[in-house]
């Protein structure tokens, strides 16, 4: 066992070494084992004998290594031994002993050391830290903690930054992603800021501070991750085993490698769009292939069972609490830690909407993690963080009818060990892409200063912020072409429809899509042919999402039981639709105006229905809206605005013409379910409500409408619609207040509504005759008639 056959290895911005001959040196030597104290030994002898220096002081002890530099105020250097994995180039596998044993390769046990030696001992490094001097580290003692270099707490630091160094150098060795999280909590507990704010808060609760530090520690203990390499590749194959046998992953590389170049100088928070429990296991092999270290991922405790709790703490999860609105040492150790990770440029990783989107469509951003890093980042001085919008879209989902069905009021069922078992059996058989894509960084505190000097204050500039977020996860999530599919037969009221009638839907609304050049269209140019749509249909059909039919000719429909799931594929792109749906229907009103300036009676009703929806989609700011209507119309009909506006059979050729009318298809649901709420609300009359009451009141009536005809679409009678139809509710103050005035503010809501759906119904019926007129142009082949072609 010699050190002639092990390599040395210095980090990057470590001091020439071997030091030169007469240059005194304090080596701080870290060893584990009898080995690597051996190793290190020898080393340090070797070089004494080499140099002919006596003045090369070695010592495994932070306070013996201190008092030898104190005098002539020496540099310290830090010295370590690394262990390699057996195959560093491919990675390591999945070894059954790994898992019983929790052993780890790179840190292996002493036994382990010595086969290592005698069989690879290439495998074996002594690592060289960067050295620094006793008053080089007193000042950043100083500095952090606001304490004298005397008190006992300094050595702790000392060896904190001895390890921290040395972690550099194996980093060196094994690439980016191992990135270590080491004694963050200890680091954190001493640091001047957190010590100075948690004694700002025992002024506020009445309390000690020791008694605020204690408890904000035993919190830091809870949360803190301990990430181990070997822990990181174990959770990534695992990862691997449950989404890869059912998708190929589709990244945006180019994307990846601008944002490596960012992390050089910020740290970044992934937050991505949150469709699936496949989500974070898909994020976790993209950042690991791409050669990133881990991010600290925010998860919900509910997911923190055996086997996902104890591995996941590993690899840097971050377990919280499901609830902790009323415990403020605790909303206080959250942000210093988030805060504290961010100042170690450590990547974050949470979902912007919370919690799985059961509906397909983004939702709104809880800002509860978004506000906690902001804060912390301001009391920690952090130059910046960029946030990182993350769109995460799959060709088909196996959880979609479990998903949809709680939006009828059906339990979801508990997470657990046997849940995942039962659902990576879900994850068996191949169900097409899963396409990652990453919108433009958002500078988090640029951001706030920028949205803050406009009125509102600090929560509106927050929410801002918020909103650029998920306004760039839409721009940049792709169109696919289930999507498109699923949006074509949710327009035709549960009629079963041919191919040949599915076609002439769809080619109109790829052509829309490639017109306005949005992502994904290049995937759609198979549903221009039989082939393409009957390949997407066949998915649908085997997922139970479409019903087929062979008589004469075979027939496609979506049941009413399975609208819900066909709106989730539709909704996950609907952002894009939704601009051209207002302005099918503000048009609409215009053309009913009969007035002197019709495009002004537009562009009022399309701000109506932009405050109408606003709860339901991402609007851009008002110039910016106006300018996405402005080119809708041109897309429409670039000389509408010219020829003052189309009379009602004018405006209903112009809107076939151009592409057909997307409004019913798209925005029917909504207008449907909100309708349902505000029904409810007048039954109602003055009497203030609960949310719970009200929504439980519209599944039951809701069903009932469906069932009468009184509404037509299936997907309204949902949990989620009827609570963004409170909110809006809730907005207009129609929950509780004033009886005498309540019950005729409900009714005036319900009259909007019904007049907005009105329209939505006039624009169905349209588009209806439109296809019942083409079919009687058109042959079998889709060729016209000849009674039909233009002489």
């Amino acid at each position: 066992m010699s050190t002639q056959a092990v390599s040395l290895t210095l980090t990057p911005d470590a001091r020439q070494w071997p030091p030169e001959r007469d240059a005194p040196v304090v080596v701080l030597a870290l060893a584990r084992t009898s080995v690597e104290r051996g190793l290190i030994d020898e080393l340090v002898n070797g070089l004494r004998e080499r140099t002919g220096s006596d003045d090369i002081e070695l010592t495994y002890e932070v306070e013996r290594a201190l008092e030898l530099a104190a005098p002539a105020n020496l540099p310290i250097t830090p010295v370590g031994v690394a262990w390699l994995p057996a195959d560093q180039e491919s990675g390591r596998s999945l070894r059954t002993s790994d898992l019983l044993a929790l052993g780890d390769p790179l840190h292996p046990n002493l036994r382990q050391q010595r086969r290592i030696l005698d069989r690879s001992p290439d495998r074996c490094r002594v690592i060289i830290g960067e050295a620094a001097s006793r008053a080089e580290l007193a000042a950043r003692w100083e500095r952090h903690s606001g304490s004298s270099p005397d008190s006992q707490d300094f050595g702790r630091f000392v060896l904190r930054q001895a390890r921290i160094t040395l972690d550099r150098a194996e980093r060196a060795m094994l690439g980016a992603r191992y990135k270590t999280a080491r004694d963050i909590v200890e680091d954190l507990v001493a640091s001047r800021r957190f010590r100075s704010g948690a004694e700002e808060l025992a002024a506020t609760l009445g309390r000690s501070p020791d008694d605020v530090v204690a408890e904000a520690r035993t919190a830091l203990d809870e949360l803190a991750s301990v990430q181990q390499p070997l822990a990181r590749d174990l959770w990534v194959q695992m990862a691997r085993y449950l989404w890869s046998r059912a998708y190929y992953a589709d990244v945006d590389q180019h994307s990846i490698e601008q944002l490596r170049e960012l992390n050089q100088r910020y740290p970044l928070v992934f937050l991505p769009s949150h469709k699936s429990n496949l989500d974070g296991f898909v994020m976790a092999a993209v950042m690991y292939d791409a050669g990133f270290p881990q991010n600290h991922v925010i998860g919900g405790k509910n997911m923190g069972f055996w086997p996902l709790g104890m591995l996941g703490r590993r690899v840097g999860v971050v377990w919280i609490r499901r609830s902790f609105s009323g415990d403020a040492v605790y909303k206080f150790a959250l942000r210093r830690y988030l805060a504290h990770l961010a100042s170690k440029r450590f990547n974050l990783e949470w979902y912007i909407e919370g919690g799985r989107s059961r509906s397909g469509k983004l939702l709104p951003p809880r800002l509860g993690l978004l506000n906690y890093l902001a804060r912390g980042v301001e009391e920690a001085e952090v130059d910046d963080v960029m946030l990182v919008p993350v769109s995460i879209v799959y060709d088909r989902l196996s959880e979609v009818l479990g998903m949809t069905a709680e939006l009828r009021g059906a339990a979801k069922r508990p997470e657990g060990l046997r849940w995942l078992l039962g659902y990576a059996r879900q994850q068996r058989h191949a169900q097409g892409r899963v396409q990652v894509r990453f919108g433009e960084p958002v500078a988090l505190r640029a951001g706030l200063a920028a949205a803050g000097k406009q009125a509102g204050g600090r929560s509106l500039a927050l929410s801002k912020v918020a909103f650029e977020v998920c306004t760039r996860i839409n721009r940049t999530t792709p169109v696919t072409p289930i999507s498109l599919v699923t949006l074509a037969l949710l327009g035709v009221d549960g009629a079963a429809v041919t191919l040949e009638q599915i076609e002439r839907s769809l080619r109109p609304m790829v052509d829309y899509v490639m017109r306005r050049g949005l992502p994904g269209g290049e995937s759609l140019e198979p549903l221009r042919g039989s082939e393409g749509v009957i390949r997407v249909l066949g998915t649908l059909t085997e997922h139970g999402v479409v019903e087929a039919y062979g008589g004469a000719e075979s027939v496609y429909r979506i049941s009413p039981e399975r609208e819900l799931a066909a709106a989730f594929y539709r909704n996950v792109v609907i952002h894009w639709f939704v601009s051209r749906s207002i302005v099918e229907l503000a048009l609409v009103a215009a053309a009913e105006s009969g007035g002197q300036d019709p495009m002004g009676v537009a562009l009022a009703e399309a701000l109506r229905l932009r405050d109408l929806l606003k709860f339901e989609f991402f609007f851009s700011e008002k110039a910016q809206f106006e300018a996405e209507l402005r080119d809708e119309v041109a897309l429409i009909d670039p000389a509408w605005r010219a020829h003052g506006g189309a009379g009602l059979p004018d405006l209903a050729r112009t809107l076939a013409a151009s592409g057909g009318m997307l409004a019913g298809r798209v925005l029917r649901s909504f207008v449907e379910a909100y309708c349902i709420v505000a029904d409810r609300l007048v039954a109602h009359g003055g009497a203030a409500v609960t949310e719970d009451e009200v929504v439980g009141q519209c599944l039951v009536v809701g069903r009932q409408y469906l069932l009468q005809r009184r509404i037509a679409s299936a997907e309204a009678v949902s949990s989620e619609l009827f609570k963004t139809g409170l909110r809006l509710a809730a907005n207009r103050k129609l929950l509780d207040g004033e009886p005498s005035a309540l019950g005729g503010d409900r009714a005036a809501l319900l009259g909007e509504l019904r007049d907005v759906l009105r329209r939505l119904e006039l624009l169905v019926s349209w588009d209806q005759k439109h296809r019942l007129r083409r079919e009687s142009e058109l042959g079998p082949n889709g060729v016209p008639h000849p009674a039909a072609r233009p002489s």
